[in-house]
């Protein structure tokens, strides 16, 4: 009988390890999921993800796209919030603020004589940051 209840634990045992093991490779796939990098992306979905902002920017460009720009960057950065991917927030300075914790926008003044200058900053091949100035 003392045998039989010691090959019981030691089954219990090796369950319980494959358990801990099964568990410990769950985890760290799950992480490994979450935690996708810059690198991550082929240079045709950086090109896509910079090809979206890059009509706004320039020397004279309006107030209603400077506002579209900022609704669009807005929307990405909460759903790069969302599913864990900071590096793709675009930062905005200038006339108006955003990042990555902004869930509303400040839309800039628009009208006929008044023109912005949108500038972009690229980190790891992504525009990163905005800078907008209204123009004199």
């Amino acid at each position: 009988m003392e045998n039989a209840s010691k090959a019981l634990v030691m089954a219990g045992a090796v369950i319980i390890a494959l358990v801990i093991v099964s568990l410990s490779f769950f985890v760290f796939k799950q992480w490994a999921d979450k935690g996708m990098k810059m690198s991550d992306m082929t240079e045709q979905e950086i090109e896509a993800f910079n090809s979206k902002i890059t009509p706004y920017l320039g020397q004279n460009v309006s107030g209603s796209q400077v506002n579209a720009l900022l609704t669009y960057c807005l929307s990405v950065n909460m759903a790069a919030k969302k599913n864990g991917e900071e590096y793709k927030a675009i930062t905005v300075n200038g006339e108006t603020t955003l990042n990555i914790d902004s869930t509303s926008i400040t839309r800039v003044t628009t009208g006929s004589s008044v023109t912005y200058k949108v500038e972009e900053e690229y980190q790891d091949g992504l525009i990163h940051s905005l800078t907008i100035t209204q123009n004199p």
